[in-house]
Formats: C-alpha cells, structure tokens, sequence
C-alpha cells in the first residue's frame, strides 16, 4: 500500500516542482521587465549540456555582473544558438538585474523580448 502511495505521489510532486520552477521564473522575468538595470557583464564560460531525457542539447551561457552597490553576481541561462555563437569566454553581454533583487538578471535580448511581448517600453 505505501508504495502504491509513493508510485503516486512521485509523478505529482515532480510535475508540481516543474510547475513551480517555471512560474518562479517567469515571475523573475516580470521583475526584471518592471524594475530591471541594464549593464555589461562578462562571459564566464560556455556550456553545452545534453538533458538525460531529450536528444536535443542546451546551450548555456554562465555570466559575471557587478550591481551598484559593487557586489558581483553570476548567472547561468540557457540561450539559443545563435546567441550563444555570438559570444566568446570573456566577452561582454548586456545584461539586466533587478533593482530590487540585484541576484536575478537575464541577457538583456531576453528582457526586448519579454518587454514587447508585455508591450513594456
């Protein structure tokens, strides 16, 4: 009986944390769009990753920032191809972070995007 609970119950808490990851994001980007800074960062590395499940391969971008107040920050985004071509380790990317939470930031052509699909200026 406690497995067929558990058998239950697993499928349910994952789908529910998946959930829950997309609407925090998609919270963070709404952050972002409202009360975003915009500033350069660096490229810190470049990664390709292959998820166990899927045949096709992420490409991400982690990035170093620094806010107004001088503390650094780094981030990790998943980017397109053709994004993620355009920069080399040590490059510069346009970035925005939020003026409140100064830890949640974005590539700054994530930001265009979601500000003219919000109809943001």
């Amino acid at each position: 009986m406690t497995t067929l609970i558990i058998g239950l119950l697993t499928p349910v808490l994952i789908v529910g944390a998946i959930i829950i990851i997309f609407v925090r994001r998609g919270l963070q980007i709404k952050e972002l769009c409202d009360h975003g800074i915009e500033t350069t960062g660096r490229v810190e590395g470049k990664r390709t990753v292959k998820p166990s499940n899927s045949g096709a391969r992420q490409k991400k971008l982690e990035y170093r920032y620094t806010d107004s107040a001088g503390a650094t920050h780094s981030h990790t985004s998943v980017v397109p191809i053709d994004i993620y071509d355009r920069y080399d380790e040590g490059s510069p990317i346009e970035i925005v972070y939020s003026s409140k939470h100064p830890d949640i930031s974005a590539p700054r052509y994530l930001i265009d995007q979601a500000r003219q699909a919000m109809r943001k200026p």
